[in-house]
């Protein structure tokens, strides 16, 4: 009799061991997988991997949440500005949460007498410094820089057709000349776009690749005058996969 007592004292014993281990693991499965999967740390500092913790959408505004206010604030400033003084014909918003770096573009079609137009503002977010990233922060995460991209929108944009014997007219100094002398000095105005991009580019992620967009027609007045059509337009390109080891 005292026997099967202490069988049953120990089966139960048992039992319970196995529950704890079980629930043990449970738990641990369930936090592994909500951190693997929501948040992650950097140097004690959580960062969620779910971007609605970050920012919220009321019409055609975006509000920051968990971001510094002078960001915030200087982000709403900057959407006000054109939403106060357009008419605004739709609105896209895109959203992008790439490992510790908040990416948002906001494309706004604005009503124009002749047609209607592009307006593009972005924003870069460095989630672990709560601080707004520059362009040179941007294109070192690519392993790019400002000279190629340069280069690749004068020969894919700018560079003019050689076989008009229309003459072209410098945005700058005025100078008149034909298209084959105006190719003949590409690096003259390689190094004008150049100095310019930082001022008139912007940059956004998608799905882990960085994008920059400069509008066609600030390309234009660094180079030769024109009246073409489609000057109000927004160039948009890839640069390269984000290197994660410069995040």
């Amino acid at each position: 009799m005292k026997s099967n007592t202490i069988d049953i004292r120990r089966t139960i014993l048992i039992s319970i061991m196995l529950f704890c281990i079980i629930m043990a693991m449970i738990t641990y499965w369930i936090y592994a997988y909500y951190h693997k999967h929501y948040n992650y740390s950097i140097d004690n500092k959580i960062i969620s991997h779910r971007i609605s913790d970050y920012l919220e959408v009321d019409g055609n505004l975006v509000y920051l949440k968990n971001i510094t206010d002078d960001i915030n604030n200087s982000f709403l400033k900057r959407q006000r500005g054109i939403l106060d003084n357009n008419e605004i014909v739709d609105t896209n918003i895109d959203k992008n949460l790439d490992n510790k770096i908040l990416s948002i573009k906001i494309s706004y079609i604005i009503y124009g007498d002749l047609a209607n137009y592009e307006k593009i503002l972005t924003l870069n977010v460095d989630l672990e410094s709560s601080s707004e990233l520059g362009s040179q922060e941007m294109l070192d995460m690519a392993s790019s820089n400002y000279k190629n991209i340069a280069t690749d929108l004068f020969n894919e944009y700018i560079r003019l057709s050689g076989n008009t014997d229309k003459m072209m007219i410098d945005a700058i100094t005025g100078e008149e000349m034909s298209s084959e002398e105006f190719n003949a000095n590409g690096e003259r105005y390689i190094v004008r776009i150049r100095e310019k991009l930082p001022e008139i580019m912007s940059f956004y992620i998608t799905d882990g690749t960085l994008f920059y967009t400069v509008k066609l027609q600030d390309l234009y007045k660094l180079c030769y005058q024109t009246n073409m059509d489609n000057a109000t337009a927004y160039i948009k390109k890839e640069i390269g996969k984000i290197d994660k080891e410069e995040l």
